[in-house]
């Protein structure tokens, strides 16, 4: 009969003891602490300094930015978000982290890249934000739920269109864009403007303020204050329910033409009809006042109905007789186009004499109305 080795044995017994506690461990480590979550602070994760385009990139568990060459000490602790922006929720107890939401709206993370102090997450357009929400950011993980506060702030407001392109003092005009809650301040350029009603999150209407030929329109809102892309009204008129003064020296060929007409007027009292006579008659308008000095002026603003049978048509916009330099205009049957038209497209005169809007080629007899001519 063979002897069995006691101290072996015990050895073994020993060993076996020794791999479960490390692989324990190890499980224990891999999952993070057992305790319930807590939220510290949140964090953005990237800071630009004065050098222009460069990222640093942050050790979440300390205040310190890194680059290839330095360390930089600054606090990169915020108390609230903005949508389509990175942050990382620093605490303890993190790793088992299940779901992260603010408002109510789960986000997503990336499991990979947490630890037991940091989930890094981003804020999606479709979180919820201003009054009546949570303020809450919340964390569930395999071992509990924390809560922190943490606002969601409302977005800078977007304006999309306005019109109509020109108004009067007092007339109104509407704005359309995105994220116009709470709005406190419309402004042209630096003239406040009465609003109208009661705006909606898409859309306000102002009245013109007295004194406005041509300006910027600013929208300010608890996000920030956004800029139209395109300015309202005109540095020099040409035309809006009359010629100013020192046009119409003439008027066109092969069209016939109404300047008081009251049909498919865009704004105001009249509007210019026009009926192309000849596949390519024009309307043509002279100027015979003083020189007006092109060098202050960046576009030509117009706008165009299209009547019956134009769809799929267009006419030429010329300035001073330069057909070298036309820009074609394509036509909107049954509504208005608003067109803005830099003067470089147009040959970049020097100053304006002649403004030409020619058929190409349609069929006859044609008929289209134009309203608000000017210049910005």
């Amino acid at each position: 009969m063979k002897k069995i080795n006691r101290h072996s044995t015990v050895a073994m017994i020993l060993l076996f003891v020794m791999v479960a506690l490390a692989y324990t461990s190890c499980k224990k480590d891999n999952e993070g602490a057992a305790g319930n979550p807590v939220i510290t602070k949140v964090r953005v994760i990237s800071k630009t300094d004065t050098i222009k385009d460069v990222d640093h990139r942050i050790n979440l568990d300390s205040n310190l930015v890194y680059d290839e060459t330095r360390v930089v000490s600054f606090d990169s602790t915020v108390v609230a978000g903005r949508l389509n922006n990175q942050y990382a929720i620093i605490g303890e107890n993190l790793l088992t982290t299940l779901s992260v939401s603010f408002n109510g709206v789960k986000v997503n993370f990336n499991p990979a890249l947490l630890t037991d102090h940091s989930i890094i997450i981003s804020i999606p357009n479709d979180v919820p934000y201003g009054a009546g929400q949570s303020n809450q950011l919340v964390v569930t993980t395999k071992f509990g739920m924390a809560t922190f506060a943490f606002p969601i702030l409302q977005p800078p407001p977007t304006i999309t269109t306005f019109s109509p392109v020109a108004a009067g003092a007092g007339e109104i005009v509407t704005l359309t864009g995105t994220i116009f809650e709470g709005v406190t301040e419309v402004k042209f350029d630096a003239v406040a403007a009465e609003i109208v009603g009661t705006p909606t999150k898409t859309q306000i209407q102002v009245r013109v303020p007295a004194g406005i030929v041509q300006a910027y329109i600013f929208v300010t809102t608890p996000g920030g204050t956004s800029r139209s892309v395109g300015s309202f009204g005109f540095k020099a008129v040409l035309y809006d329910d009359q010629f100013s003064a020192g046009w119409g020296s003439y008027f066109g060929y092969n069209s016939t033409r109404n300047y008081t007409n009251t049909v498919n007027v865009k704004r105001g009292t009249y509007a210019i009809q026009t009926i192309y006579t000849d596949a390519y008659g024009a309307l043509q308008i002279g100027y015979n006042g003083t020189t007006i000095d092109a060098t202050k002026l960046t576009a030509i603003k117009i706008s165009i109905y299209g009547g019956a049978g134009t769809a799929g048509q267009a006419v030429q916009l010329v300035i001073n007789g330069n057909y070298g330099k036309a820009v074609r205009l394509e036509l909107s049957e049954g509504k208005y186009t608003d067109y803005t038209i830099p003067l470089s497209d147009l040959g970049s005169p020097s100053d304006i004499t002649e403004f030409v809007l020619q058929s190409l080629g349609v069929p006859v007899p044609t008929t289209i109305y134009v309203d608000d001519i000017g210049f910005i």
